[in-house]
């Protein structure tokens, strides 16, 4: 069940450059309630379905991909991106398909050849601090190692373990550790707390929570840090040598890692996101004790879906896919007006009554037509209309008026075209209706 449309606004940050955007953000939303997860999945279906007709109306191609739910939470949930490179939206995909924004992104890690466990060997590591440093001291590649990355979260000192070729995704780890706030340790705290930096290991360490990302299990005998000075240890195994508190996915894809469904490599482009929809599924009914009873009398909770649309955010990928040196070519579906009736000479009376009458019959058939009766010269207005952008524009005019015609152009096309006087007003419905040629 669909219900309730409402507007909401919020300030924006400050826009990349070249990028249209409002400060005011106008946001459609649309909440969905239904009795169960199939009744939520049809729903979700028919919204999905829906923003792809807007976003092909609207005259943009679109992608569908993989999103992080942020603060909203829910299940699942899927942003709709028109690709373009003054797009702020990171996004990461695949030739096979697969495609997420980087927030959600993920990688196949791939293995890492380290053979049977081996005891674990001290090692001192004059100079050696950082990863690169590491591997080149033990002739190792740097997936070969462990990397330990601190971050505070909500106040507290979390210790990061990942392998040492990858990057820690901090939208994925703050979404695994609920926290607030999250953010990167300083030098300072970290040896406040007791850490040895550029040789922290997880190995023997206590009193920290300890949160590890999967690729520390792709592989064995590992290096890193032995919480002295200088000094590393080699043959690292998990969960041998240490525990960790949560191992989940919290690594960082970019472009050229291996996509996670085929295998091929990633590529990395940027979007104007348009749309989010969300499987809320009962993360805010059970808050908010939004029950119901069902056929057999049972209280159970509503299950929830959440749409919304940026109107402000549509026009923006409309204009950036639809325009050229000259200005804007507005789609048909969301033109400001459907035809720019241009009038030349309107001294001229035959022109005038010609102009306001096509006009008031075009209106009453239902067209959206502005009529330029500023008295400009057939250049500005010719220039004005291109940047204006409405998709056809009619001139009237005393030569071609000789030749009982008016001149129609589309937005998009270089070349107007002669049409009868007469048939003018039944070649524009037909324009505009079916979108047919001029």
């Amino acid at each position: 069940m669909l219900y309730q449309i409402q507007n909401k606004f919020r300030d924006e940050p400050r826009p990349r450059a070249g990028l249209i955007r409002a400060r005011e953000f106008v946001m459609k939303d649309l909440y969905s309630f239904d009795m169960d997860w199939e009744g939520l999945d049809t729903s979700y279906s028919k919204m999905m379905q829906a923003y792809k007709n807007i976003c092909e109306r609207c005259g943009f191609p679109t992608v569908m991909i993989e999103a992080d739910s942020g603060a909203i939470g829910g299940k699942e949930s899927h942003e709709f991106v028109m690709v373009t490179d003054s797009g702020e939206d990171e996004i990461i995909h695949c030739t096979c398909g697969y495609a997420a924004n980087a927030e959600k992104a993920e990688l196949n890690k791939g293995k890492v050849e380290g053979g049977q466990p081996l005891p674990i060997e001290e090692v001192s590591t004059p100079g050696a601090f950082s990863i690169e440093e590491v591997s080149g001291f033990f002739n190792i590649p740097a997936n070969a190692t462990l990397k330990a990355v601190f971050y505070i979260a909500d106040g507290k000192l979390v210790f990061v373990v990942i392998r040492g070729d990858l990057e820690v995704n901090e939208v994925k780890l703050q979404n695994e550790l609920k926290c607030i706030e999250l953010r990167m340790a300083t030098e300072d705290e970290v040896i406040e707390a007791g850490i040895v930096a550029g040789a922290a290991s997880p190995v023997g360490i206590s009193g920290f929570k300890v949160i590890a990302d999967d690729s520390i299990t792709s592989g064995s005998n590992f290096v890193a840090g032995a919480n002295k000075p200088e000094t590393h240890l080699k043959n690292v195994n998990y969960p041998r040598d240490f525990k960790v508190d949560i191992m989940t996915d919290i690594a960082r894809a970019h472009a050229g890692d291996s996509c996670p469904k085929c295998g091929g490599k990633l590529q990395s482009s940027h979007g104007i996101e348009v749309g989010h929809i969300f499987k809320l599924g009962t993360f805010y009914s059970e808050k908010q004790n939004a029950f119901f009873i069902d056929r057999d009398g049972h209280s159970k909770p509503i299950i929830m879906g959440c749409y919304g649309i940026g109107p402000s955010r549509l026009l923006a990928a409309a204009v950036e896919q639809n325009h050229d040196e000259k200005g804007i070519i507005w789609p048909l579906a969301i033109a400001p007006y459907q035809v720019y009736l241009c009038p030349l000479y309107l001294e001229d009376p035959e022109v005038a009554s010609t102009a306001s009458r096509l006009c008031d019959t075009l209106t009453a058939y239902g067209l959206e037509v502005l009529l330029d009766d500023r008295d400009e010269s057939p250049g500005v207005k010719f220039n004005d209309a291109d940047l204006l952008g409405i998709p056809i524009r009619v001139t009237v005019s005393p030569r071609n008026l000789e030749k009982n015609s008016t001149e129609v152009k589309k937005r998009s096309e270089k070349e107007p075209h002669l049409v009868l006087l007469d048939e003018t007003v039944d070649r524009l419905i037909e324009m505009v209706r079916g979108e047919g040629p001029v």
